[in-house]
């Protein structure tokens, strides 16, 4: 054999020539990676038979009263029946956090027991 054949017949064993692999294999493309018409229109035996999964329905989502944000589980405090952000929940005279037990309502607005008794009780000025 010449270098030229012994080149030729080198260069298509590895780079996947014809003969590379079993009789009829090879040589371009296979018939694993080509696909006619007909094939593409019947149906394939591995079918998913998997139903699609639902979609998450997050629904409406809740606003907080004060912020107008959304509230999510993690943070969201009930307070006189409405929805509140955990750091939301303030008093409208001095701004102090407080917790849902220490809160007074005054015409839908928050305050603690003290602004209350100052601004509402008996000697109130409002």
């Amino acid at each position: 054999k010449s270098k030229k054949q012994w080149y030729q017949r080198r260069v298509a064993i590895t780079a996947g020539g014809k003969r590379f692999g079993p009789k009829g294999v090879g040589g371009g493309a296979t018939a694993g990676c080509l696909q006619t018409s007909e094939e593409g229109k019947s149906s394939s035996k591995y079918k998913n038979t998997n139903q699609p999964a639902k979609q998450l329905n997050l629904g409406t989502q809740e606003k907080c009263v004060f912020c107008e944000k959304t509230v999510y589980a993690a943070e969201k405090l009930i307070v006189l029946n409405k929805i509140f952000h955990k750091t939301c929940v303030k008093c409208k005279g001095c701004s102090k956090v407080m917790s849902p037990g220490d809160v007074l309502e005054h015409e839908n607005d928050i305050y603690c027991k003290h602004c209350h008794t100052n601004t509402f009780g008996p000697e109130g000025t409002k």
